[in-house]
């Protein structure tokens, strides 16, 4: 099997020399798998009564997921998805020094049109989207202390998308995008209710395969 794994490595490393990358077309399927990473740029509200509270959101990694469908050669719709993101809330301000104050797991879908311009020979395909975003919150829970009750509502809000794939051939490539999230919730805790502008960027490194 050793004297194998050569003649197996330089016939992969043929197939993706020898077959040039060509255009995206309409009806064609782009899925991609990374590393996705939630970045937020949050603004917090005061916690109920608690004066110069505040909250803040931790970054967080998982497994993204996007798909693309070219309705013509220029134009399609993507859906971004993911494995649940773990999400950690900490006291900002007044209550910085409890640390720690809740964790919670999200999904963040997104629904985007997508324009893909034409550039080259088809080897870089970049790709700018606007849509809408949902991010769903479950299994809240509170560190306990002076919050021991966590509560966050779902999200609604718009998106916008862009990215770069770049073909090793006709059906695998490397990819990177962005998205700009308008995210944000309300925490209903033990100690009060707080408002929370989360609007992260996600970001995502990975492979794909066109169909």
């Amino acid at each position: 099997m050793r004297s194998l794994m050569p003649s197996i490595l330089l016939s992969l490393a043929a197939a993706i020399g020898a077959a040039p990358a060509t255009a995206y077309e309409a009806g064609d399927v782009i899925a991609r798998a990374g590393w996705a990473r939630i970045t937020p740029n949050v603004d917090s509200g005061q916690v109920g009564a608690v004066a110069g509270s505040a909250v803040d959101v931790e970054n967080s990694d998982s497994l993204g997921l996007t798909f693309d469908l070219l309705l013509t050669d220029r134009f399609g719709i993507g859906l971004l998805a993911s494995w649940p993101f773990d999400i950690e809330l900490k006291g900002d301000g007044s209550i910085a020094s409890l640390g720690k104050i809740g964790e919670a797991k999200a999904l963040p879908p997104t629904l985007t049109a997508k324009w893909f311009p034409a550039v080259g020979n088809g080897q870089l395909q970049p790709y700018l989207g606007i849509g809408v975003n949902y991010t769903l919150f479950w299994d809240e829970s509170a560190k306990g202390g002076t919050v021991t009750e966590l509560k966050l509502d779902d999200s609604v809000g718009l998106a916008a998308e862009a990215g770069l794939d770049y073909r090793l051939n006709d059906g695998w490539l490397l990819s990177a995008q962005l998205w700009y999230l308008d995210l944000e919730t309300t925490g209903k805790t033990n100690v009060g209710k707080v408002d929370v502008d989360v609007d992260p960027w996600v970001f995502m490194l990975g492979v794909g395969y066109r169909f």
